[in-house]
């Protein structure tokens, strides 16, 4: 099963205000409540599935409560999202499978947020929203008003997805490679000689960065020459892994890149791939 919450879709699970523009007929909120309750109790008697209900009306299936950190108002969260209507139409799209960071005390749709405080990191489960938790008489973009909508949700260590990921794509593409204490993996083609540098020695490389798919964001031309302590950690804890006219492929776990904030054309929480060579150095 696939997840996402690409950025352009990010919008829909925030509250929607409303337009007063709009002339909705008014639905008696206790009526569309009995009726939301209805559907989602047929769906999963329909589906053979057992779901636990909150006092708001959430109905929920907790396939993993996770044994990470407690998941509060204040909780910053990476989330695979899929999210579908109950006759099984995706409001997500598909083509991806990447986590999106979720701060839970922004002002998301009342039924998601409820649901992921359910959670702690590296759980996953099921929320069934009444449409008052969800989009109410409004509806939002492809949710029409008064809609049950249905998130099938996995709360990951990031950590733990990237370095999952890295071993993935390293299977994927025959490769062996050595790895860090910090989860960074690598490979040497070519050792080099002479010493090391230190994560404080000014540094001439030749390096291109790309990302898993092959797309190239960076590249020195013809080298770079910079201080190592200047850069990100990744790249301080692997270029003194290469001597002089050494040769490497350095696959860096995005919270020693650039972390859930992204740089340029570099999203947020993604891993990065790096070929480099140690052209010289000095301390």
């Amino acid at each position: 099963m696939k997840y996402l919450l690409p950025i352009l879709f990010l919008g829909i699970f925030f509250s929607n205000c409303g337009n007063d523009d709009l002339a909705i007929p008014a639905v008696d909120p206790v009526e569309q409540l009995a009726t939301d309750k209805a559907l989602i109790k047929n769906y999963l008697t329909t589906n053979n599935l057992t779901a636990e209900e909150s006092s708001s009306g959430l109905h929920y299936i907790i396939e993993e409560k996770g044994s990470g950190d407690f998941i509060g108002v204040n909780s910053t969260v990476n989330v695979l999202i899929k999210g579908y209507l109950l006759d099984g139409t995706s409001f997500t799209p598909d083509e991806s499978c990447s986590p999106s960071t979720i701060n839970v005390g922004d002002d998301l749709i009342a039924g998601f947020k409820e649901g992921l405080q359910l959670f702690n990191v590296g759980g996953k489960g099921t929320l069934f929203l009444p449409s008052e938790l969800g989009f109410g008489q409004i509806g939002s973009g492809p949710i029409q008003p008064n809609t049950v909508i249905a998130f099938d949700i996995e709360i990951v260590d990031q950590k733990k997805f990237e370095r999952n990921k890295i071993r993935n794509y390293l299977a994927d593409n025959n490769l062996v490679a050595d790895s860090t204490l910090s989860g960074i993996f690598y490979i040497i083609s070519e050792a080099g000689a002479g010493d090391h540098p230190t994560a404080s020695s000014t540094v001439t490389v030749s390096y291109k960065g790309y990302f898993a798919d092959g797309t190239t964001f960076d590249q020195s031309n013809p080298v770079a020459t910079f201080e190592l302590n200047s850069v990100i950690r990744g790249w301080q804890e692997v270029v003194p892994l290469l001597k002089r006219e050494g040769i490497g492929t350095f696959l860096i776990p995005s919270d020693l890149a650039y972390g859930q904030e992204g740089n340029g054309s570099i999203s947020g929480n993604t891993m990065l791939i790096f070929d480099i060579a140690l052209v010289d150095f000095r301390d």
